[in-house]
Formats: structure tokens, sequence, C-alpha cells
């Protein structure tokens, strides 16, 4: 069964609004959630990512470094970057 976590994670990769509802709840749900969004980004495309590295961002928790240093080997130039609009 996919915990509550893990559906919020796949929305990231969702419609606009769907992707900005989950990635506010990870945001509110905290450190709890970025093992599950870390576990997640692989299955995540670009937008999916980019979403998920604002979650990192506001959450602040260093476990996230090791999956944003990965995220550096993206084949998409913005995930890359690091950054949704130039």
């Amino acid at each position: 069964m996919t915990s509550h976590i893990e559906t919020l994670v796949q929305q990231l990769d969702g419609k606009a609004d769907e992707s900005y509802d989950a990635r506010a709840e990870l945001i509110w749900i905290g450190a709890d959630a970025i093992p599950t969004v870390i576990n997640g980004l692989s299955s995540l495309g670009g937008f999916g990512q980019l979403t998920a590295i604002e979650v990192f961002e506001e959450v602040g928790d260093p476990r996230c470094g090791p999956a944003l240093i990965g995220l550096l080997d993206s084949n998409n130039p913005t995930v890359r970057d690091g950054r949704p609009w130039p």
C-alpha cells in the first residue's frame, strides 16, 4: 500500500495545481517527508524533480545534500541548475 507521503511525491509530477498542493503539504510535513521524497526522485520527471528541489530548499534538511548532488547528473539542464525559472 502506498503511504500518503509517497502519493504526495508522485503528485509532484502532476498538473500545476496538484503539484503545488503536494509541494505545500510536503513542506508542512517537513523533515519526516524527506526520506520518501529522496527515494522517489528517480521516478519523477523534470518538473517533479524541480518541485522536489523546492521542497528540499524549504525544509532545509541536511539529508537532502546527497540527493541534490545526484541531480547534478540529470539529463535535464534546468534540473541540473536547480532553478525552475531563469
